[in-house]
């Protein structure tokens, strides 16, 4: 029986790399942290090598701007919907403080207006034209301030008491 022996290059062990808040100047791709394996000195690279072959020694500065800023943005971003909540519930509250008042209103015309329709009754004036008029309008006027109604007053003389 024949043995077959193959020599297989060696494969390069890839390389543990931490990516940096900033991008590579050349290419655009994230920056990343690598450690040289002759000095295992550490160097900033391009996170798309080997298609973009920058590095550049690693200073810590970078790092440490580089959180401060992530730091500051995450914080930014906190705030700004903190603030967005507390706008919602301040316009939420609005609108319902403008609807009480609307409906309040509204109770308070309509109870005007009945009590208008009774004092213009015909049977209150009954040689008075006008009233069964005056009656009819205030009858129509009542029926516009009905929530859901969209202002259709019913047909001349039909108006109802009140």
């Amino acid at each position: 029986m024949a043995t077959l022996t193959i020599d297989l290059p060696d494969v390069p062990r890839p390389q543990a790399a931490y990516r940096l808040a900033a991008d590579c100047p050349r290419c655009g791709s994230p920056l990343v942290l690598r450690q040289n394996r002759q000095t295992s000195a550490l160097f900033t690279g391009c996170s798309a090598y080997p298609g973009c072959a920058f590095a550049e020694p690693h200073d810590p500065r970078v790092q440490t701007l580089s959180t401060g800023v992530v730091r500051a943005v995450q914080a930014l971003t906190t705030q700004v919907a903190q603030v967005q909540t507390e706008a919602r519930r301040q316009l939420a509250q609005a609108q319902a403080d403008a609807q009480r008042q609307a409906a309040a209103e509204r109770a308070t015309l309509e109870r005007t207006v009945r009590r208008l329709i009774a004092l213009a009754h015909p049977d209150r004036w009954p040689d008075t034209p006008l009233a069964h008029e005056l009656t009819v309008a205030l009858v129509a006027l009542r029926e516009t301030l009905r929530p859901g109604t969209q202002g259709a007053p019913p047909a001349q003389g039909t108006a109802t008491a009140a």
